[in-house]
């Protein structure tokens, strides 16, 4: 009988698990996220040409828009989401990556690389996963570029369909930073709500978030190296789990996204799921969107406008992100490499019970 075997590609497991350039980005990391809660030179140069803008244009739109009901903007918006969510899809399907193309990116920017699969991402250096991941962030500027001009060029008229549009791409954005760290948002629900509170508070990061999952992301971005990040990585998940802080604040964050994904799966089930969760996370964020984008839809002058503060936008969306799972990547890596090369360690963050107070 001739020998059939064959050899089977055996992954590496990393060593040591972080290295001194991994630790160091906790460091960086902390103050990546100091310095996004102050407004960068973009969101201060858009602010510059919102006041440079003559009162005489300003006063001429404002009262176009006390014609136009904010509530009735904000109700054709929500109408768009169930109406024409595969138009929205269609329009944002070229910013957002696929498991191939993060597969792709991650071996051709890492020589040591050789991962087939989103689950092997976590064997990889975490600085050259970021550097993957930061190479699709020009495609998500220059959509934000694009759909926040034609805000403005179109006028009122246009609002609730950019105004969705707009924020659909920010939040594919993210969904395609998670991607990129090996966290699978199209495969795994609880990835998928996780991926929408970072948005949600991607969109005011200097907030204090609010309940359940957004309020631990917003702990989380806020917890700096010298409060336990960098002891948290050195240690086992038991021992992360036990000591609490980060490692138990991403803990309790999987255990609410489970919850809500199961609902949110029993509500739309699992081909209207992304809608679902998009829906509600609009309809948080939905109110103050839409006042912004009236406030900008004076056509052609707020074209300028339009295109400035959205490309801010998008920029801080990506920072927020980039900053979130990279620092979750460095956090959980241990763990994650652990479950990719079935060794068992208890307790698991998936089992976690979490009360809400």
């Amino acid at each position: 009988m001739d020998d059939q075997t064959t050899d089977k590609r055996k992954p590496v497991m990393p060593d040591p698990m972080l290295d001194d350039r991994e630790y160091e980005e906790l460091d960086d990391l902390t103050k990546r996220y100091e310095k996004l809660t102050t407004p960068g030179p973009i969101m201060r140069a858009g602010k510059k040409v919102v006041d440079i803008v003559p009162t005489e244009v300003k006063d001429a739109f404002a009262q176009i828009g006390n014609t136009v009901s904010e509530q009735q903007i904000y109700e054709q918006a929500l109408g768009l989401l169930g109406s024409g969510f595969k138009v929205l899809e269609e329009q944002a399907a070229r910013v957002t990556v696929s498991e191939e193309s993060v597969i792709k990116g991650v071996n051709a920017t890492s020589k040591a690389a050789d991962i087939e699969s989103l689950e092997e991402v976590c064997r990889i250096r975490a600085y050259d996963v970021s550097k993957a991941a930061s190479k699709s962030n020009l495609q998500h500027i220059v959509a934000a570029l694009v759909e926040g001009g034609g805000t403005g060029v179109a006028g009122f008229a246009g609002i609730p369909f950019n105004l969705v549009l707009s924020t659909f791409i920010y939040y594919r954005a993210v969904q395609s930073i998670a991607m990129s760290y090996g966290y699978d948002v199209k495969g795994d629900p609880a990835e998928l709500v996780i991926a929408s509170d970072v948005f949600a508070n991607a969109l005011s990061p200097a907030s204090k978030g609010g309940n359940g999952i957004s309020n631990n992301v917003a702990k989380f971005m806020a917890i700096s190296a010298t409060e336990g990040v960098r002891q948290t990585a050195k240690k086992t998940w038991t021992a992360m789990i036990e000591r609490g802080g980060p490692a138990l604040l991403l803990a309790q964050m999987r255990a609410l996204a489970n919850a809500a994904a199961r609902k949110a799966l029993e509500n739309a089930g699992k081909k209207g799921l992304e809608n679902s969760v998009f829906r509600e996370i609009f309809e948080q964020v939905g109110r103050r969107l839409t006042l912004k984008a009236i406030q900008r839809a004076a056509p052609v002058v707020s074209a300028g406008i339009g295109a400035l503060v959205d490309t801010a936008q998008m920029n801080t969306v990506l920072q927020y992100a980039d900053i979130f799972y990279h620092k979750r990547f460095l956090i959980e890596k241990e763990e994650r490499v652990n479950r990719l090369f079935g060794i068992e360690v208890e307790p698991k963050y998936l089992d976690v019970t979490v009360r809400e107070d």
